[in-house]
């Protein structure tokens, strides 16, 4: 019934844009289209610089090629111009060994639309960058106001250039959200809670009005655990030890363009322009002669045919599965992950015998509990009958990590923020704000339990108890499934668990995850397990031909950023969405949940 909804909703929508733009204009929007989707051959001329604009989310998943998604986009009052992970690497990984590409070149400012562009991706991109430069060629920078996140991508560059009206920053990590609890008391709105782990904060946006102790605590120990990883790399990169980033974050945190240079943060000052001329003068100018011989890094991953594009899905093949979002009950869309779509992916897979191994890419706070098993269970049949890697992006947590644990290795990246082994329970009621306005429910039931999720009032202290039992039985069965996916005794699961998050890092010393390592990584290993030479891959969602249409527009990154990072309303207005998104997600049947707590969304 909701994929009809769905599906009605997505019709009306379309049938509302047919309305506004008129039949002539909808004709012109469709020829629009197909004259994208035949893709003229592009070629790349000997010298180019690879150009790599920042200013897009970078998320695992492909971009959607749904109606829905590309109207919910085009109508959006701030569009985002979107690419993915996966793309990114094959595509810089090619370049590294093609004669044509001369060099790579990094500019803009990283967008963040929700679990995209995390430190745990930025990472992964930040090694294949790397990789690049150690293969001789160089890799060029250019600075105007980064993030802490864009300079910490920059930094690994040959050179990097900042303009002279730019402000860098190297001023840590931070995570804090709002606390509705007395909020929701004001307005007469009802919050019971059940919880099994001391760290299970997850439930304090909507019962505290501060962060408890133990929260605080892990949030301490997590941010200083990330904070460590991400000034050492940095200071690897630009030849500076962790004590010294330490005082340099600790005594100025912000630096301008002589200040950075002055420090080592930096290697150039100039303007664009001065860029381009440099850029023409060290490796090529191009045929126009104003600016040097340069391909969009988008332009370059369709000249060489990519087959990430063409997205194999017959024949001999390594699945690649994106499990990215909130995990809710039933079907799935944007931004979410349902665990009925997820089971029935993972089952078709097992299915097929030309699928030789299956890598499972979580970035997921977790959700739902009953959604999380069931995408479990095809997990742990899967891994059964062929190799099943999980390659754990910036969030694994909770839920996350509960359709992780069957895998025969999981990788993760130092800054994969995983664990969250708890469990919550939460129930609301508008009783007393039904009231406020007269509004009074009354009724009849044929059992004690009849009405227990009901929202005109709240539960009695044996239904909460009954609520409890849920949250018990099921981190009981969170525990001991870790410890059987993991060949650990429970025991010493318990000790990991409570709720808990930790770092990647943390989570590979506590045996939570087997290496340290990214997507490609990952695939690699399914690769040699399945003991297979093929490197076709099926996406799962993957990229449809409609969908690349308009991914082209979407990846046209040219213009400035849309919103700055330190922005403040911005920041609120994340929190806010955060809050929604959440809210959203709580459609558990049994109203449990396995997800880590909020306020790391940023990270």
């Amino acid at each position: 019934m909701k994929g009809f909804f769905q599906s009605l909703l997505g019709s009306l929508a379309a049938f509302i844009l047919l309305c506004l733009l008129g039949i002539g204009a909808f004709i012109t929007l469709i020829g629009v289209i197909a004259s994208l989707a035949e893709e003229p051959s592009i070629e790349v001329p000997a010298g180019s610089v690879l150009v790599l604009n920042l200013n897009t989310t970078i998320h695992d998943t492909p971009p959607s090629g749904s109606l829905e998604a590309i109207i919910e986009a085009t109508l959006s009052d701030t569009p985002q111009p979107t690419t993915y992970l996966l793309k990114l690497l094959d595509t810089i990984e090619r370049a590294k060994t093609d004669d044509a590409v001369a060099a790579l070149l990094l500019h803009g400012n990283l967008q963040a639309q929700g679990y995209g562009s995390g430190l745990g991706a930025i990472s992964e991109l930040r090694g294949a960058i790397d990789d690049f430069k150690q293969s001789g060629k160089p890799v060029y920078a250019y600075l105007v106001s980064p993030s802490q996140k864009d300079y910490y991508l920059a930094s690994v560059a040959t050179e990097v250039w900042m303009n002279p009206f730019g402000l860098l920053s190297i001023n840590g990590l931070a995570t804090n959200g709002p606390f509705l609890g007395e909020a929701l008391k004001k307005y007469g709105i009802g919050v019971q809670a059940t919880v099994a782990g001391d760290y299970k904060s997850a439930i304090e946006l909507f019962t505290r009005s501060n962060m408890s102790d133990a929260d605080r605590k892990q949030r301490t120990e997590l941010l200083n655990d990330l904070w460590a990883t991400l000034l050492t790399q940095i200071g690897e990169a630009r030849d500076k030890k962790l004590v010294e980033m330490t005082a340099l974050s600790a005594n100025g945190a912000f630096f301008d363009a002589n200040d950075s240079r002055e420090v080592s943060l930096i290697d150039k000052i100039g303007y664009l322009d001065e860029l381009i001329d440099h850029l023409a003068t060290t490796h090529q100018i191009a045929a126009e002669g104003s600016t040097f011989q340069q391909i969009d890094i988008h332009d370059y991953a369709q000249a060489v045919g990519s087959e990430l594009e063409g997205n194999v899905t017959t024949g001999e093949r390594i699945a690649v599965v994106y499990a990215e979002g909130d995990i809710i009950d039933g079907a799935s869309y944007p931004g979410y992950i349902g665990g009925d779509w997820l089971a029935s992916e993972l089952r078709r897979l097992r299915n097929d015998t030309e699928v030789q191994a299956v890598v499972l890419r979580v970035n997921s706070p977790g959700g739902s509990a009953v959604a999380s098993e069931i995408i479990q269970r095809e997990t742990r049949l899967l891994a059964l009958e062929k190799p099943l890697i999980v390659s754990m992006g910036s969030y694994a947590a909770s839920g996350g990590y509960w359709i992780s644990a069957y895998a025969e290795k999981i990788y993760a990246q130092p800054y994969t923020i995983t664990g969250s082994i708890g469990v919550f329970g939460l129930v609301f009621n508008i009783k007393d704000a039904a009231e406020s306005h007269s509004v009074y429910f009354d009724g009849v039931k044929t059992a004690p339990f009849a009405d227990l999720y009901t929202l005109s009032r709240p539960r009695s202290e044996m239904e909460m108890s009954l609520i409890q039992g849920f949250t018990d039985e099921i981190y009981g069965a969170f525990v001991e499934k870790v410890a059987q996916g993991r060949s650990l005794h429970p025991t010493e699961v318990h000790k990991l668990a409570r709720g808990r998050v930790w770092s990647g890092a943390s989570a590979q010393e506590q045996s939570l995850v087997d290496e340290i390592g990214g997507l490609a990584d990952a695939i690699d290993e399914a690769l040699r397990i399945a003991n297979t030479d093929t490197y076709a891959i099926e996406q799962i969602p993957g990229p449809s031909t409609f969908a690349e249409s308009f991914a082209l527009l979407l990846e046209e990154t040219g213009a400035p950023p849309l919103s700055k990072a330190s922005n403040p309303i911005e920041g609120i207005t994340k929190q806010l969405e955060t809050v929604t998104r959440l809210s959203r997600s709580l459609n558990d049947p049994r109203s449990v949940y396995t997800r880590m707590p909020h306020g790391f969304e940023g990270l």
